[in-house]
């Protein structure tokens, strides 16, 4: 009976232990950040002067949202023009550290635009071998497109979608694109024209907001682990407690046994019965079985036992 108690509260604290667990892993599996609205880092007009470019961008904040208004003019090869952010900065100041991406796996953009058909999302990072500190072109560009319409609509944009563009990988002198990101030193954060701009029409588009989640690796592999440690002391706690049982079972019969004995002694010394007869009395049918547990209980025979006791 204690053994069955033990095991019911060591399943009931399981479950509690398995509830809480749940609980914890659903609520902090995931990373999530509402990078706009409630941006605290700088927003720029977004241009390709920096490349020798002539288009234009003439950024508004509309309360919780953010337009362009950009011309697209010739100058260069690939023209752009939209809205930027300075990760470099908190609330228009320097920042001390650059944007870890690497703490997510997904960026979601919901925007509408003009005559453009998609937007280009793109991200800078400092890269230690190529880029250089204030030197816009400098630094690695990580791109990926979004479909847009005049209706605000929602992309989710996986960061494995993003791809170094061949200009820069040329400009560097790169054969073919080394699969290096640098998603925890990103510099800029831009989204600007794609298809559908026409050059010297002007066009529009509205950005309504950008969020960020992400796998929080760190936090899912501690809760594997806690997991594994709670269904160990689980299943120990069951073996223990079996083992418990199965040993008071074990000495319960022993129990028995050593009183069915004790009784067969006793009409050993005070009857003439058969030893068949005193076997079957003590509950024990074979009476070759009941000489060998009664010799290793009393170090002889029935009968020599009956000869010295009688």
């Amino acid at each position: 009976m204690k053994t069955k108690k033990i095991r019911l509260i060591s399943v009931a604290a399981f479950v509690v232990l398995l509830g809480a667990w749940t609980a914890l892993f659903c609520t902090f599996k995931d990373n999530s950040l509402l990078f706009f609205p409630g941006i605290p880092y700088e927003t720029y007009a977004l241009t390709d002067a920096p490349a020798g470019g002539f288009s234009t961008s003439d950024i508004t904040l509309h309360g919780d949202t953010i337009s362009a208004k950009v011309n697209i003019r010739s100058g260069m090869a690939y023209p752009y023009a939209g809205i930027g952010v300075n990760l470099m900065s908190v609330d228009h100041r320097p920042a001390t550290s650059q944007f870890d991406f690497s703490k997510f796996d997904t960026i979601v953009v919901s925007a509408s635009a003009g005559r453009m058909r998609s937007l280009t999302v793109r991200i800078l990072t400092d890269d230690p071998q190529y880029s250089r500190q204030g030197e816009y072109l400098s630094y690695r560009p990580l791109l990926a497109t979004m479909p847009v319409t005049p209706q605000a609509s929602e992309t989710k944009l996986p960061l494995s979608s993003f791809a170094v563009p061949e200009r820069w990988l040329v400009m560097n002198g790169l054969d073919h694109d080394d699969g290096f990101t640098y998603w925890n030193r990103a510099v800029f954060f831009e989204i600007s024209n794609g298809e559908g701009a026409l050059r010297g029409i002007p066009d529009e588009f509205e950005i309504y907001s950008i969020r960020m989640y992400g796998r929080n690796h760190g936090f899912v592999n501690a809760m594997y682990v806690v997991l594994a440690l709670v269904i160990v002391a689980f299943l120990a706690s069951q073996v223990l407690a079996g083992r418990e049982g199965s040993r008071k079972k074990k000495d319960e019969k022993e129990k028995v046994a050593k009183n069915q004995l004790a009784e067969a002694a006793k009409l050993l010394r005070t009857t003439d019965r058969s030893i068949a007869e005193i076997a079957i009395a003590v509950g024990e049918k074979n009476v070759s079985a009941f000489e060998r547990k009664f010799r290793k209980e009393y170090g002889k025979k029935p009968l020599a036992y009956r000869r010295e006791n009688a």
